[in-house]
């Protein structure tokens, strides 16, 4: 049996969030549900970056496995940058399993971001813009 490869998504690749980059991995991905990774949120700007720094913290996110694992890392390397390194690390489903999902982590120091208080980037979102 092979080994499937999972993603972790925390940021403008979530399920919920409307990113038209998904229109090219959209055929090569399935949605598995919400899960959390033991990190740290922070607002970079236009997306958020996740560090694992502080253990008690947690992130939540969406995870997908990966039908053309290959073709999808290649695209979401190139669209996450060199602020991005992508990490396997444990992910615990709302179900209580956990997989080994990859995940983007943010490798530049925080100093002057404002971290998220929230586990949750589209929650923070939103009550950012009622704020």
């Amino acid at each position: 049996m092979t080994q499937k490869d999972y993603l972790f998504v925390y940021g403008t690749l979530r399920r919920n969030y409307n990113l038209r980059l998904k229109g090219k991995v959209a055929s090569d991905i399935a949605y598995i549900g919400q899960a959390k990774v033991s990190a740290s949120l922070y607002d970079i700007g236009r997306y958020p970056g996740a560090i694992k720094e502080n253990t008690d913290d947690e992130v939540v996110g969406d995870v997908f496995v990966l039908n053309n694992p290959e073709k999808v890392l290649k695209v979401l390397d190139e669209y996450e940058g060199n602020e991005f390194s992508r990490e396997k690390n444990r992910v615990k489903l709302r179900s209580g399993k956990s997989v080994n999902a990859w995940v983007y982590w943010f490798n530049q120091k925080p100093e002057g971001k404002r971290r998220i208080p929230y586990k949750d980037y589209l929650n923070y979102l939103k009550n950012k813009k009622t704020a």
